[in-house]
């Protein structure tokens, strides 16, 4: 036996010797993890130390300690297993530690009980593209002294029956329960997490915690109304994925992304309103505000679940109703409120389950699809309400058109698997990926509807719920973040030859500046709802802006009803240099 090997068994012999050896090997192991989570993410704790001044001394050391000694606990829980048990907790764990280490170099940040929330609420597909995103060699450098750590914990002898180890884990397990209740209420989520582990566990709770405090109740009825008959315009409301729109053409972009577009403005087919203000910087944020029409952040009286959806005006304006959501960039809330009842309103929800059973091919050219069923719809008659959540462009971009010469008009281009490299090299490839993505997904959609649609008494509303980063200042994460690029969104409208409201869009004045929560009075104004129907007081429509309306744009990154961590910001008028230009990539430019 080696010397290190004589040394180790003594030590865990002087260890399981001690009076209380479960609790001194988990606050040993535990102060190792803790020792080693500086070293990796100094500038997270160098923050975290700035927070002292603020928060006073007794608070910040009464939660460092709080937190640490969560993590003696979560270890002391870890021991009380027997073998098996014990090695399958060891193994999550070590999964854990991974998945965190794998936000924290993409996103700088642990997980957050939003992102717990976003991984039920987005599709499966999305959700996939979004973990083969954060891998990166650097994720099992940063966790193999965690796997060292935990690994020790296997070499504890279990000599408990499993009354007594459940007995002693009812007051660490309280102790968690209690503990993290208390930073829920007093501490913002992504402060003081000394480890992934720990991390892992606080936003688990949060996200359960914040379930329980949300609003659950039915939405606000509108009063009576009875429409005189069936609309003969159908209004098509578009909100697509991940469109930043500075990289449209259409709003000056220096290469032909969108030249279709620009064709339907030249004919007066198509209204442009410029770069708009998205309401958040993440699909499930923008969705809400842009269904209900609230309109101040955050949602802390929870009137994005209160008020009436856009589906609620539309059908007491006696518009056929119809929700197509191949993105899911919205589907869990409206389904979670409605439990076992159809959604309020809606008359048809349209996944991408329904388009396989009506034999429409739905794979690298999903969007497309959508354009030919509406054309389809459309021609049959009119009357239509659509609130539509495209696939558009999340990331991998490579995903989102042919793999052919005609769609790839930018070369070089990404590889589907690889995550971004932020290098002048890699951002080449990101930004000329992405542009191939916008010329499919955005101008050859609309160049699909407008070709195959004859009845032409139509409107579309066209808006994304966020925008892309593209990696200008080295981030290696597309949005989440508050970054203000991501909210640079496009926002136009696209008339049929024969709409009857056209002139209303002419007297749009120039110069205007266009936010989200501008859209659900325009929406209303479109269907033509009277004042005394509209139930809460919304933002100012499209329609009534004037040059001196919206100096300042407001959005919101985090928590969308306020809980824990959340950032507000603001486009002020003129906005920060750069704000809404994109550019394709100058082989000299260097990462900021």
């Amino acid at each position: 036996m080696g010397r290190g090997q004589v040394i180790a068994k003594c030590s865990l012999r002087s260890i399981t010797q001690a009076p209380y050896p479960r609790a001194l090997s988990a606050l040993i192991a535990a102060t190792l993890a803790v020792l080693i989570d500086p070293i990796f993410r100094f500038s997270d704790y160098r923050d975290l130390l700035h927070l002292l001044p603020v928060v006073g001394a007794m608070k910040f050391s009464g939660a460092l300690t709080l937190v640490f000694l969560q993590v003696v606990a979560l270890f002391y829980l870890i021991l009380l297993l027997p073998g098996i048990p014990r090695m399958i907790a060891l193994l999550l764990s070590v999964f854990v530690v991974v998945v965190q280490f794998s936000y924290w170099v993409t996103l700088s940040q642990f997980m957050t009980g939003t992102d717990l929330s976003l991984v039920f609420t987005v599709g499966v597909d999305t959700l996939e593209e979004a973990v083969l995103s954060f891998l990166n060699p650097l994720i099992f450098l940063y966790a193999l002294p965690y796997v060292l750590v935990l690994t020790t914990l296997i070499l504890f002898p279990f000599r408990s029956t499993f009354r007594k180890s459940l007995a002693l884990s009812l007051l660490p397990a309280l102790y968690l329960l209690a503990s993290n209740y208390a930073l829920f209420l007093h501490v913002p989520e992504r402060s003081f997490h000394l480890n992934p582990l720990n991390s892992f566990l606080r936003s688990t709770l949060h996200y359960e915690f914040e379930t329980l405090h949300e609003y659950h109740g039915p939405r606000d009825d509108l009063p009576t109304f009875f429409p005189s008959q069936r609309p003969l315009d159908s209004i098509i409301y578009i909100i697509d994925e991940s469109v930043r729109g500075s990289n449209l053409s259409l709003n000056g972009y220096s290469r032909a992304t969108t030249p279709f577009l620009q064709s339907l403005e030249t004919q007066g087919r198509l209204k442009n309103l410029g770069i708009c203000v998205a309401a958040g910087s993440f699909s499930l944020i923008s969705n809400a505000y842009l269904v209900s029409g609230h309109h101040a952040f955050p949602d802390d009286a929870f009137r994005t679940d209160k008020n009436p959806t856009l589906f609620d005006y539309g059908k007491k304006m006696g518009y056929e109703t119809i929700y197509i959501d191949i993105d899911q960039g919205y589907l869990f809330p409206l389904m979670k409120a409605a439990g076992k009842c159809p959604v309020r309103s809606l008359d048809r929800w349209m996944t991408d389950q329904s388009f396989k059973e009506r034999h429409i091919d739905l794979e690298t050219t999903k969007d497309l699809g959508v354009a030919r069923f509406l054309s389809d719809l459309l021609n049959e008659r009119g009357g239509y309400f659509v609130l539509v959540n495209k696939k558009g462009l999340h990331f991998h971009y490579r995903n989102r058109y042919p793999n052919n010469p005609a769609s790839t008009i930018w070369k070089p281009v990404m590889e589907a698997s690889k995550p971004i490299d932020p290098s002048p090299t890699g951002r080449e490839k990101l930004v000329n990926t992405y542009d191939n993505g916008i010329r499919f997904q955005v101008d050859e959609f609309f160049r699909v509807f407008v070709s195959d649609t004859t009845n032409q008494n139509y409107v579309i509303l066209y808006t994304s719920d966020h925008g892309q980063t593209l990696a200008e200042h080295g981030q290696v994460y597309t949005h989440m973040k508050p970054d203000k690029v991501i909210v640079d969104v496009p926002e136009f409208f696209v008339v049929g030859e024969r709409y009857a409201q056209k002139g209303l869009l002419d007297g749009i004045p120039l110069g205007i500046r266009v936010s989200h929560l501008n859209n659900f009075a325009t929406l209303l104004d479109l269907m033509g709802v009277p004042m005394s129907l509209r139930v809460r007081p919304y933002a100012k429509s499209i329609f009534s802006l004037t040059a001196e309306d919206n100096r300042v744009r407001t959005y919101m990154s985090g928590s969308l009803h306020g809980f824990g961590d959340y950032v507000v910001k603001r486009i002020p008028t003129p906005p920060d240099e750069g704000w809404g230009v994109s550019r394709p990539v100058d082989k000299s430019f260097k990462s900021e």
